[in-house]
């Protein structure tokens, strides 16, 4: 996949183009990108058209990000889409007409010719552009409108604040199914205060990108990628309160693993929630739950045969 984030010299043939936050890639995105790939199969460039996750979180007052910028682009390169365009929401463009944004960005620059919108799609100066536009404009500018429904879980939309929600009150089960996925944490295996390895459970450190949403503080199974390797274990969110910890942390118990990762990259999939962050009396409690812990993770992992 190609990722362009400069668009001075942008200047894509024979797209067709998705428009939209992409901010979760959930069950509503995917909607649009079936569409996507149906013409990517008829020799169109599959391609993505959205902003900076940072200025998405600013225009939405949102408490994190689901995907940060890398992550999305992680999950994109992953499905297959050729291009991922990716938007500084700047004065320029915020002052485009619908017209002109139809003309200069999304067939001069990316050079559409096929646009899948949602239903609810709204774009250009003060979001005066919709769906019913797009359309008017078809055959001036010469490509085909794809539009897709809202995709509804039950009698509510799919949207990136349910599932915010859901990340919040720690239901992973329900987060994965909206999303198509596991939710996930990326980053870089960093020291920690090697309390696990003390007890006999060493556990991997994940660096925590700036912004990103975390799950309630507790106790995850989780499903980790190591490059193409997969590995299950347990992960800990939270301040580690019966040594007295104070910043939150990310750290996994990978089962049946002992290799130095410190500077890599670790993909930690939160599978589902075992209990909430509590604190011990002492560090031999927390030694024996842990333990239990990951018996527990043990089982599940096998129960839902993850890794069969």
């Amino acid at each position: 996949m190609q990722y362009f984030h400069d668009f001075d010299t942008l200047q894509l043939e024979n797209t067709v183009v998705a428009c939209g936050k992409f901010d979760g890639i959930h069950a509503g995105h995917r909607k649009l990108l079936e569409q996507l790939f149906f013409y990517q199969e008829k020799g169109f460039k599959s391609t993505i058209f959205t902003f900076d996750a940072s200025i998405s979180k600013v225009m939405q007052g949102t408490k994190g990000f689901i995907y940060t910028s890398e992550e999305r682009c992680f999950c994109l390169e992953q499905l297959g889409i050729d291009y991922l365009v990716e938007y500084r929401f700047e004065e320029p463009l915020s002052r485009l007409t619908p017209e002109q944004f139809v003309e200069q960005i999304l067939i001069r620059q990316l050079g559409a010719k096929v646009v899948v919108v949602g239903e609810d799609f709204r774009f250009g100066y003060q979001r005066q552009g919709d769906v019913e536009l797009l359309g008017r404009l078809e055959k001036t500018y010469g490509y085909e409108l794809v539009v897709v429904s809202k995709c509804m879980d039950g009698s509510e939309k799919v949207s990136s604040s349910e599932i915010r929600n859901m990340l919040i009150d720690g239901e992973m089960e329900q987060t994965a199914r909206l999303l198509g996925r596991p939710y996930f944490i990326r980053g870089e295996v960093i020291h920690g205060r090697q309390l696990g390895r003390s007890i006999g459970m060493p556990t991997a450190n994940v660096a925590v990108p700036e912004g990103k949403l975390i799950p309630p503080n507790g106790v995850y199974v989780s499903r980790c990628f190591l490059g193409d390797r997969c590995f299950y274990g347990i992960t800990n969110i939270g301040t580690k309160p019966t040594v007295q910890g104070e910043e939150v942390g990310v750290e996994t118990f990978l089962f049946d693993f002992d290799e130095d990762i410190y500077g890599e990259l670790l993909t930690v999939e939160f599978l589902t929630h075992v209990r909430r962050e509590q604190r011990f009396h002492s560090v031999e409690e927390l030694s024996a739950q842990m333990h239990r812990d990951a018996s527990y993770g043990q089982q599940y992992i096998r129960e839902k045969r993850y890794n069969e």
